[in-house]
């Protein structure tokens, strides 16, 4: 029985280790927050509030995650989540890319807005549609908008099949974080509209709605 209880003791300690190591979870009064690292790149995460945005990658396609060559890989985006900069995978025809960005999103637990570029893909199709709802006709946010103003991550699937009259609106968002909305609405890079706001007196606050800026993530 001791040496049972010993063996036991054992096991709890590595695998409290192991947690220390790769996962610590802990809490302050309003947020969950995580730390999850690869390698000698560390990064603190939110828990996300909508978690059926969350990919789940099937297990059947571990053979192709569970190498070196794909840490690697996931280790690189996470170099790149924390210094805020966007990525460009490229790479052989096939699934293997996809892969990579819905696992890394999986593991950060980011919510993500996917689409898949072909060439018929229209500029609505990335901000918005008009769609009648209660018999009155909206415009209804896409992807990328909903990506930008929520700061969920947006996969671009197929970037090389886009056709010349939706990349500049894609450029414009992607290096500008800015995009002109059918409704009025005028995403703004989240720099330019803190300092705004930061101008505006307290009886002002509502200025910016006003103008129709919304901040991007």
């Amino acid at each position: 029985n001791n040496n049972n209880n010993n063996n036991n003791n054992n096991n709890n300690n590595k695998l409290n280790s192991l947690n220390r190591n790769f996962i610590r979870k802990f809490s302050n009064q309003q947020l969950d927050l995580f730390t999850i690292k690869i390698g000698d790149i560390q990064f603190e995460l939110k828990e996300s509030l909508n978690k059926q945005l969350i990919p789940f990658v099937d297990s059947k396609f571990d053979i192709l995650l569970n190498s070196q060559q794909s840490l690697g890989h996931l280790r690189w985006l996470l170099q790149k989540e924390k210094l805020k900069q966007d990525v460009l995978l490229f790479g052989p025809p096939g699934i293997y890319k996809r892969l990579i960005a819905l696992k890394f999103c999986e593991l950060t637990q980011r919510e993500v807005e996917y689409i898949s570029i072909t060439r018929d893909t229209t500029e609505s199709d990335l901000k918005q549609r008009r769609e009648i709802i209660n018999n009155t006709s909206k415009f209804v946010d896409q992807c990328a908008v909903r990506a930008a103003i929520n700061g969920r991550i947006l996969i671009l699937d197929g970037l090389e099949k886009a056709e010349r009259n939706i990349l500049p609106i894609l450029n414009n968002l992607l290096e500008n974080r800015e995009m002109q909305l059918e409704d009025g609405r005028f995403l703004t890079r989240a720099s330019r509209f803190d300092i705004e706001q930061s101008k505006l007196l307290i009886d002002q606050s509502n200025y910016l709605s006003k103008l129709s800026l919304v901040r991007v993530h």
